[in-house]
């Protein structure tokens, strides 16, 4: 009987412990991240840098495998790819004459006759002489092939990285993606230069059909005709959705994996960040011609682009500072602004992450 009262006793005294241990849930782990995909907004994809930066600082960056992008987010996702660092990336940014891509001779009529024999106002070889120049720094390889990076990436997965750029292609009209298993012989300089292919800003790429780039095509040859990946897929975040990139993973599904970065005003970052994400576009305050164009492409763009409502949980949405996409030239201090929202909005996100594991 004494044994009995001392196990009922010792039962009762461990009993709140027991049921405080069952009851305190282990703090949730953060996702692990392989795939990261940025977003195309012209001048605006700077603030990248900073985003990068505070990825970087959390490690997160150092599990990435695989980067994609479209536009401005193609040419990120590259630079990463190669081998850049966030630093390097930013210095990149500060260092680039964004006046002296803008090619071509005549201002006037030799810009008006590339636009309706070649489909672009400027010529854009020096951006793509550009792109080789900042492949070679990293890899003594200005003509590097996507099918040569997935190399490096399997040889030095913690210097280099596959990457995956989109396109439009209005021959077949349809969205089409350039990385290593869909176009090995394809440079990286040409996959970027196809995904920043501003319809009607830079001459169009012409295409045969290997998929091979055709600077000046032969009389009669059959080319394809491929342009900036913005007009249908500016937010690729579906890339990795496939079981190919998740081991163990079968059918549809949403990659857990996967982080994107995407850029918006302010006033769509506020709606965006709400529980459950997007429900509807932010109001746009149309007050003069300038923020006319402003709604204008932006009701056009979101519409084309909608995510979709299981994207949010893995977006980090950054704002703009009210600046347009607009290529164009930025002060010291300007491109410093967009940089640091791009790392305010990698803390909010996992600040919002952590918050709702709690």
């Amino acid at each position: 009987m004494r044994y009995l009262s001392l196990f009922l006793v010792l039962l009762f005294a461990l009993q709140p412990t027991v049921s405080a241990s069952a009851q305190s849930p282990e703090p949730a782990a953060r996702p692990v991240y392989r795939n990261l995909v940025m977003e195309g907004g012209g001048i605006r994809g700077i603030a990248y840098g900073g985003a990068l930066q505070e990825l970087e600082s959390r490690g997160v960056l150092a599990g990435i495998r695989r980067v994609g992008g479209t536009s401005a987010g193609a040419i990120q996702a590259a630079l990463l790819a190669v081998g850049y660092s966030p630093q390097e990336i930013i210095d990149v940014v500060n260092q680039t004459p964004v006046q002296r891509l803008n090619d071509g001779r005549g201002l006037f009529f030799g810009g008006s006759t590339r636009l309706i024999r070649q489909y672009g106002w400027y010529r854009g070889d020096q951006l793509t002489r550009y792109l080789t120049e900042l492949v070679a720094r990293k890899t003594q390889r200005p003509n590097l092939t996507l099918a040569e990076l997935h190399a490096l990436a399997q040889q030095e997965p913690a210097r280099f990285r596959d990457l995956y750029t989109t396109g439009t292609n209005l021959t077949r009209q349809c969205r089409q993606t350039f990385s290593y298993e869909t176009h090995p012989a394809m440079r990286v300089a040409d996959a970027v230069r196809i995904s920043m292919s501003i319809p009607l800003y830079f001459r169009a790429v012409l295409l045969d059909t290997a998929g091979h780039v055709v600077p000046h095509p032969a009389k009669g040859q059959l080319v394809e005709v491929v342009v900036d990946g913005g007009l249908l897929a500016n937010y690729p975040l579906d890339l990795f959705d496939h079981p190919r990139y998740l081991p163990g993973a079968a059918g549809p599904f949403i990659n857990p994996e996967t982080l994107g970065l995407r850029l918006d005003r302010a006033e769509q970052v506020a709606y965006d960040t709400r529980p459950g994400g997007r429900q509807q576009l932010a109001p746009y305050a149309v007050q003069d011609f300038g923020s006319y164009i402003g709604a204008l492409y932006t009701v056009a763009l979101e519409n084309l682009n909608a995510p979709r409502p299981e994207d949010w949980p893995r977006t980090i949405s950054i704002d703009t500072r009210g600046f347009n996409p607009k290529i164009k030239r930025l002060s010291a201090p300007q491109k410093q602004e967009l940089m640091d929202s791009g790392r305010q909005g990698v803390q909010a996100f996992f600040n919002r992450a952590e918050a709702a594991s709690r």
